[in-house]
């Protein structure tokens, strides 16, 4: 069974909380790729089209579950690491650099 076989079984119930959320993993094609985002999609993950700038998420990374979304930057977090904190930024899963991605799935806080 292949990647996309996998994920079909796994992502094929709705996001109810960060524990149905898998990591998105890596893919063999851009085909591939694309149809893992639409699956995410489906699933409940917000694209990036939906989301609005200075928004709170939840969401899943490896480094975090809170991210505030700004459009020309990605998400932006803060991040502890060796006892220091800081601002890190991470890509939304559409947008696929090779490194982690956070994967959107509700709006937290939001003032226009």
């Amino acid at each position: 069974m292949g990647l996309i076989e996998n994920y079909k079984e796994l992502l094929n119930k709705e996001f109810k909380d960060l524990n149905d959320i898998l990591e998105f993993p890596g893919c063999n094609s851009e085909e591939e790729y694309k149809e893992l985002v639409n699956l995410y999609i489906k699933a409940g993950a917000i694209p990036k089209s939906e989301l609005k700038p200075g928004g709170w998420y939840i969401g899943q990374c490896r480094n975090t579950t809170i991210a505030q979304w700004w459009p020309k930057s990605g998400f932006n977090y803060i991040r502890y690491k060796f006892g220091d904190k800081y601002v890190d930024t991470i890509n939304h899963f559409e947008d696929d650099d090779g490194y982690d991605l956070f994967i959107p799935f509700k709006l937290i806080y939001y003032e226009e």
